[in-house]
């Protein structure tokens, strides 16, 4: 939603650029304004937290979804502990840039929370999901931002947001909200990632690859489902094409595969189909680039001839390629082809590496592609504002 205002500066004492959209901010709503402070009081943090704790911190939270993403162990500290300090109910705004804020649940309890939240206290919990919504959506983070101080990361200035005025419905209306703004902030309920953290442990290195040993903490996770040699009845390597291409299209000459091309480029060179014995995909085979970290993975949709820097995979059956594609091309198999990539300036990954990536049985049906939802900010900007 965009607010716009007009201001007159004659006389203005101030005309610092956070004092003055300071001022221009509007809410979108006639309902009476009461300040922040009236409407809850803040906590301090009473519990600590020793090194390798796992704490939630504003960087955390998934600036899109509002969800906890993964928990740091690099902070220690003061901190808020959730069932302790904190109760189901309360409210975490971040201190610092216009994040989504967090309400406290019972799926956080047990939780660490850093002090880089302001944790809020409403005067009557039914206020909690309320203002929770208010401080995530589009125009809260408006305010939040009016009030803040620096220039390259704003700190929120939390006095000021104390002494801010939020418009708040009839108690009917507030009623009214309650059923849709829990059924948004239940969107933000997602399976966390492990915390970020070393590791060690004893590896006997004559019965292991060392560069793999070195790489990974658990070297199960290569046999994790079929090689991806299974799928292929052969893996072949294109050659290299220049001393016989020709830089235009040209009738009877076919377009060169090569890692630009792979990455969604157009095609650069063509050469003839007959000469130097190329190495051609055919429809249905899957190409993977050779070199640099990114495979780029993609079915042939029609004769190409693959360069020296592309595998051509020719499948036993072609209609798990799609899926293939995919599943390469994702994160899982990304971190998996980093551990057999070779050189520095340029990294490589030889056939024989690249045939015993493993594919989990999963990634061999295609996931239906969900419509991206809106972001947080604006579905309770929706919710509050224009139900």
């Amino acid at each position: 939603m965009f607010i716009s205002a007009i201001l007159d500066l004659r006389g203005a004492p101030n005309w610092d650029p956070t004092h003055l959209t300071g001022n221009a901010f509007r809410w979108p709503s006639t309902n009476p304004a009461v300040r922040v402070g009236d409407l809850a009081t803040r906590l301090a943090p009473r519990s600590f937290a020793a090194a390798g704790s796992p704490v939630v911190t504003p960087a955390n939270v998934d600036g899109t979804t509002g969800s906890i993403k993964r928990r740091s162990k690099q902070y220690q500290g003061s901190v808020y502990q959730a069932g302790s300090e904190l109760r189901s109910g309360d409210v975490l705004v971040p201190r610092a840039g216009t994040g989504p804020a967090l309400l406290v649940s019972e799926r956080l309890r047990g939780a660490l929370i850093s002090p880089h939240f302001a944790a809020l206290r409403p005067v009557d919990k039914q206020f909690g999901i309320w203002l929770w919504a208010v401080m995530s959506s589009d125009s809260g983070r408006q305010l939040r931002a009016s009030l803040g101080r620096g220039v390259s990361r704003t700190a929120v200035d939390i006095p000021a947001l104390f002494d801010a005025q939020v418009p708040v419905p009839p108690l009917a209306g507030l009623h009214a909200l309650m059923e849709p703004l829990h059924a948004v902030e239940a969107t933000t309920h997602r399976e966390e990632a492990e915390a970020i953290e070393t590791w060690w442990q004893t590896t006997d290195l004559r019965a292991t690859e060392w560069r793999l040993a070195l790489a990974i903490p658990d070297a199960s996770i290569l046999s994790n489902g079929s090689a991806l040699r299974d799928f292929c009845g052969e893996i072949v390597r294109g050659k290299d094409t220049r001393s016989h291409a020709l830089g235009a299209e040209t009738p009877g000459y076919l377009p060169v595969a090569d890692v630009s091309m792979l990455g969604g480029k157009a095609p650069r060179r063509w050469v003839p189909g007959d000469a130097g014995n190329p190495t051609v995909a055919y429809p249905g085979d899957l190409m993977v680039a050779g070199l640099g970290k990114l495979p780029h993975a993609r079915i042939a949709d029609a004769p190409l001839v693959a360069d020296n820097h592309v595998f051509v995979l020719r499948l036993r059956n072609p209609g798990v390629g799609p899926a293939l594609a995919h599943y390469l091309n994702g994160q899982d198999a990304y971190r998996l082809r980093q551990l057999f990539l070779t050189g520095t300036t340029i990294p490589s990954i030889s056939v024989a590496d690249l045939a015993r990536i493993p594919v989990p049985e999963s990634a061999l049906e295609l996931p239906e592609e969900p419509s991206a939802p809106l972001p947080l900010s604006e579905r309770l900007e929706q919710v509050l504002w224009t139900s």
